[in-house]
């Protein structure tokens, strides 16, 4: 990280041209990619958020820090064979037969095998996700050179991160206890069932978890064939339609962040599959399914209603709405603000000095802009955020997964070349949350009445 940051200081200079500060950006891209593969666990999470960080990051760290994604290293069944029979107090055999020695699947802290349950064979096949064995060892670590990154990262550009590190760390810590991401996984699932109507909760599919044979570092849950969203060229010989796919993604977590408020922290390309939709057996229609549901956050009903105000007021241009929800946060420059929560991208950002956008483009276009403007509008985007970050103090706290979600999505959409207008998508739930919210909001006197009367 300090190579990458002496390198930007010495080297980020206008008069070399944008060729030259694209090159910049991709050695620092593969170094980072280097020093995740090299250091695995939660290196690898930390690569993964840098890569979604399409609308402030140039392209090279999408395109280098995608690799990251479902292709961690993994370790042999007999390093991980210790971490079941802790948890279960008998040996692997005793609880799992034909269990995979290759994993099928390996991430930043756990790796998932395919087996079947011994005290339960008619289950079919499942899905076994062990915790690797060193990242216990490790994490204490990991997350003290995170903070240490983030610090150098702040004092090196000035950049105000060190606010989010707190967050970031507490969450990345739940997501070790497999045993909650079980709970995420049917809290998920019983959102979907309860407040999504028939179209979402046919599009999306979360598995089963098999409690009796889940852990803290053990979780298992039903066997799920799919596609990954990792390789879109498969989706497409497959011939699943990427506008079809996308139109699914987007309104599932739409819904979360505007609707349930239970919101996936995680949603990169390896957590979700695509599959034929088992309901309708006539034509091709696609099946999300949603994995890995170790990194969640809850939102307050407070945020939930700023959040979805702040997009209703966007989408309507009603910029004294805007201002006077980000100004709550601390957020003085509204614009900006859009920006970071992915709802444009930095290219359209309006200049300070009342001039048009920086460049036109799609609601998830890329960096945009012509190439003589590039430096100008790098130094723009990085003085109007170190501005927009100074008071984090009125930020809340949900706001960050929140931001990384919307990210996540907005890489996806780019990945798949933008099929649809996500943030079109957003809007509609965002209304639909608010108007939800009213109902609730009339209806709570009779629901306490009604409960004090043991009704």
């Amino acid at each position: 990280m300090a190579i990458i940051c002496l390198d930007y200081k010495l080297n980020f200079l206008p008069e070399r041209g944008p060729a030259h500060l694209d090159r910049i950006h991709r050695r620092a891209a593969r170094r980072l990619l280097l020093c995740c593969k090299e250091n695995g666990g939660l290196f690898i999470k930390f690569g993964q958020s840098i890569a979604v960080q399409s609308s402030l990051l140039p392209p090279p760290f999408r395109e280098e820090l995608n690799e990251l994604y479902d292709n961690a290293p993994s370790v042999g069944v007999r390093e991980i064979a210790p971490v079941v029979a802790r948890s279960f107090g008998r040996p692997l055999e005793d609880v799992f037969v034909d269990f995979s020695e290759v994993a099928v699947a390996s991430a930043s802290v756990a790796q998932v095998h395919t087996a079947r349950l011994r005290a339960d064979p008619a289950a079919g096949l499942v899905a076994v996700k062990v915790q690797k064995p060193e990242i216990k060892l490790q994490i204490d670590w990991d997350l003290f050179t995170f903070r240490a990154c983030a610090w150098l990262i702040e004092r090196a550009f000035g950049v105000p991160i060190m606010w989010s590190v707190r967050e970031v760390e507490q969450r990345l810590r739940e997501e070790l206890d497999f045993e909650r991401e079980a709970n995420n996984s049917e809290l998920a699932r019983g959102d979907l069932q309860r407040l999504a109507d028939r179209r979402l909760r046919r599009a999306v599919y979360v598995p089963r978890v098999f409690w009796a044979a889940t852990r803290r570092e053990v979780l298992t849950t039903e066997w799920v064939d799919g596609t990954s969203l990792v390789d879109p060229a498969r989706l497409q010989a497959e011939g699943w339609a990427a506008r079809d796919v996308m139109q699914r993604m987007v309104a599932l977590f739409a819904f979360q962040i505007f609707v349930s408020g239970n919101v996936h922290g995680d949603p990169h390309p390896g957590n979700i599959l695509v599959r034929q939709n088992p309901h309708n057996h006539l034509w091709r229609e696609p099946q999300l399914v949603l994995l890995d549901h170790g990194l969640y956050v809850r939102e307050s009903p407070e945020f939930r209603r700023q959040y979805a105000q702040f997009w209703r007021a966007a989408l309507v241009a009603d910029r004294a709405e805007m201002t006077r929800i980000a100004a709550a946060w601390g957020m003085a420059d509204a614009a900006m603000f859009s920006a970071m929560v992915s709802l444009r991208p930095t290219a359209q950002l309006p200049r300070d000095d009342g001039l048009a956008a920086w460049a036109d483009g799609g609601s998830d276009g890329g960096s945009g802009g012509g190439s003589g403007g590039a430096y100008e509008r790098q130094m723009e985007v990085k003085r109007r955020a170190i501005k927009a970050l100074k008071e984090t103090s009125g930020l809340p706290p949900e706001l960050v997964f929140v931001v990384r979600n919307s990210n996540i999505v907005r890489a996806n959409n780019q990945s798949l070349g933008i099929p649809v207008d996500r943030i079109q998508i957003l809007g509609q739930y965002a209304a639909l949350g608010l108007r939800r919210q009213l109902v609730d909001d009339a209806l709570a006197p009779s629901r306490k009445y009604d409960r004090a009367r043991g009704v």
